[in-house]
């Protein structure tokens, strides 16, 4: 073990997510109701499908569209053990401002 700190760290375990079924408008409702959110994991069950962000719902037509019609499903994402640098240079790179955190088996543990 080298000592440096991991995501598991410092990400945080309890996260909001919406269903890919959910629609445009319910999502959107949703982030205007929470506190500072921009963006969700959409999951099916622990899986994480993709990820929908205030960019992605302004861009879409139809607000009683699935999420998952306008999500991202190119994903990027952590692992509890990666270094914590790593992370931030994985967040840098890739422009995201929400990293999901998957185990092995790539179920959602927490974000960051």
């Amino acid at each position: 073990m080298s000592g440096k700190p991991t995501v598991k760290e410092y990400m945080t375990r309890e996260v909001e997510t919406v269903s890919p079924e959910d629609t445009v408008g319910e999502v959107s409702a949703r982030m205007i109701e929470s506190a500072g959110h921009n963006g969700f994991p959409v999951t099916s069950g622990r899986t994480v499908e993709g990820f929908v962000s205030a960019r992605d719902l302004l861009g879409a037509e139809d607000e009683d569209a699935p999420v998952f019609t306008v999500m991202s499903a190119d994903l990027v994402v952590a692992h509890p053990e990666m270094k914590i640098t790593d992370a931030a240079r994985v967040i840098l790179r890739s422009g995201i401002q929400k990293l999901p955190v998957v185990d092995d088996a790539d179920n959602l543990v927490g974000i960051i």
